[in-house]
């Protein structure tokens, strides 16, 4: 069993999660924007959830030198029995946890209650921040008062002045929203196996060291609910599993696919220019425009109807969607919507639909083939 304790800094600004094993230690680093305060420390809950992803792939217990949260563990509980039947390669062990001690506090969970949400300035968490704030979300609508980012998880650690534009661009939406801006680095990525399929949990340890001061935590959906694959990192078939008395983990916007959400965004232009969703290209903060991601989110505005300009440095050609690589089904899955939404609407340039066609059917004969040629190989040997 391997024991860890958290170490704070004198100023607060640093979280330091230390283990008794060999595994490698955890920091967070906070960092105020603007005019936002830092959020106050409120016991060892992060690191706790941080770590056991980690842990069951090492097939290691845990003993937490400090109370945790009675929620949170039997959350964590779920979350365990989930992936391990899920993912038992990457989830080897349904591991042990054991604490000094448990407790339970009565959140205030209505409409007022102060709220934080995850925000990468994407189209996703974008549209999350903007409805809330807007008041669009029905009895939904959450009173966000802190926006967070995280250096260390699509901005790789090492590229600092990429994610320092990138916190520009947060900066400035957050400052039109009227939300404190705060931005959080830690190296938990580089300790994890898979980050696909675990940066749900990375997320939620993140947004637990707000609880402070928050009594609920968004985290945006990357799909709409019918068209997200069941097995991802962020799911909300599991997310859920991450709430504790102190703070509910809530995922947001799962009513509405990424055409939907572009099309609600251009009721709020001022905040296109700072949306960033490429993490493929050079990490400059900034958009390719030539990655998988940004064509489809290209393409996404344009079957939204959103005019440019967009937040690209070039525009969309039927020769960048002869050229995007299609790398699993969920680009796929994508294109299909795009390419429907686009046959609907006849304003739209039919250089771009018949390119959006002939890539989805080249793909489809190309997969066709592989997967014939497979088939044949097998009964051959």
């Amino acid at each position: 069993m391997i024991r860890i304790r958290v170490d704070v800094s004198q100023d607060g600004l640093r979280r330091e999660v230390h283990n008794s094993g060999n595994l490698p230690s955890l920091f967070y680093e906070i960092q105020p924007r603007g005019d936002a305060a830092a959020p106050a420390i409120d016991g060892g809950d992060f690191a706790l959830l941080a770590m056991v992803p980690i842990a069951m792939h090492a097939t290691t217990d845990l003993h937490a030198e400090f109370e945790v949260d009675s929620v949170l563990l039997d959350g964590i509980e779920h979350y365990q029995e989930v992936w391990h039947s899920w993912r038992p390669d990457l989830f080897k062990k349904k591991i042990k946890i054991s604490t000094e001690g448990e407790h339970v506090r009565s959140p205030a969970l209505h409409s007022s209650s102060a709220a934080v949400a995850a925000f990468s300035s994407g189209l996703d968490s974008t549209f999350t921040l903007s409805r809330h704030l807007m008041k669009d979300a029905g009895r939904s609508v959450r009173n966000i008062q802190t926006a967070t980012m995280v250096h260390g998880f699509d901005m790789p650690l090492e590229a600092n002045d990429g994610f320092e534009a990138l916190a520009q661009n947060g900066l400035a939406v957050c400052r039109d929203l009227g939300v404190d801006f705060v931005t959080v680095k830690t190296n938990w990525r580089r300790l994890i196996q898979n980050w696909e399929m675990t940066f749900g949990v990375g997320l939620a340890s993140v947004l637990h060291q707000f609880s402070k001061s928050h009594d609920v935590a968004l985290i945006a959906t990357e799909e709409s609910y019918e068209n997200s694959p069941s097995v991802w990192g962020n799911s909300f078939w599991s997310d859920r599993f991450f709430s504790s008395s102190r703070l509910k983990i809530e995922l947001d916007g799962g009513a509405y696919d990424r055409i939907e959400r572009a099309r609600y965004l251009s009721r709020h232009r001022q905040l296109i220019p700072f949306i960033h969703v490429c993490y493929a290209g050079p990490r400059t903060g900034q958009n390719c425009g030539t990655c998988p991601k940004c064509i489809l989110t290209k393409l996404n505005f344009l079957a939204a109807g959103v005019a440019e300009p967009w937040p690209f440095s070039q525009g969309l050609t039927a020769e960048l969607i002869d050229k995007m690589p299609i790398k699993n089904s969920w680009q796929e899955t994508f294109l299909k919507i795009i390419l429907a939404n686009l046959e609907q609407n006849p304003a739209v340039d039919g250089t771009i639909t018949r390119a959006v066609r002939s890539r989805l059917k080249r793909h489809r004969y190309r997969s066709y083939w592989k997967t014939h040629f497979r088939e044949r190989v097998a009964s051959i040997f």
